[in-house]
């Protein structure tokens, strides 16, 4: 395959991956505002911290993945770096339990950043 195809399937490997994890974050903070209406204070607030800090890194992973599928083959290179950092501090921030749609979407970013750095060879 030529670069544009890999860097097009990197962008959607990413974004897909952002999506997902910001799905999480939004499912989160669902949780969250229904324990709080609940009267559960206590409960309410690691989902909504896990929450807020998922849908932070789903919309750094999409911000990347989309600029690293623009036609310029120097940002493929920085996209997939920062897609892999990005995604291994928030495994490190979050652990590997934070939900089965933040870890699909891990990996796919993982994908992602990998494709990133060997299209821009």
């Amino acid at each position: 395959m030529d670069d544009a195809s890999d860097r097009r399937i990197a962008a959607f490997c990413g974004l897909l991956g952002g999506v997902l994890i910001g799905l999480e974050g939004l499912l989160d903070l669902a949780r969250s505002a229904l324990d709080l209406a609940g009267g559960r204070t206590g409960p309410a607030s690691l989902p909504f911290d896990q929450g807020m800090v998922l849908l932070v890194l789903g919309l750094i992973i999409g911000v990347f993945a989309f600029l690293g599928g623009l036609r310029r083959e120097g940002r493929a290179m920085v996209a997939g770096i920062v897609l892999l950092v990005v995604v291994i501090l928030g495994w490190l921030a979050l652990g590997l339990g934070a939900g089965l749609l933040s870890l699909l979407g891990a990996v796919l970013a993982l994908v992602g950043g990998v494709v990133f750095l060997a299209s821009a060879r």
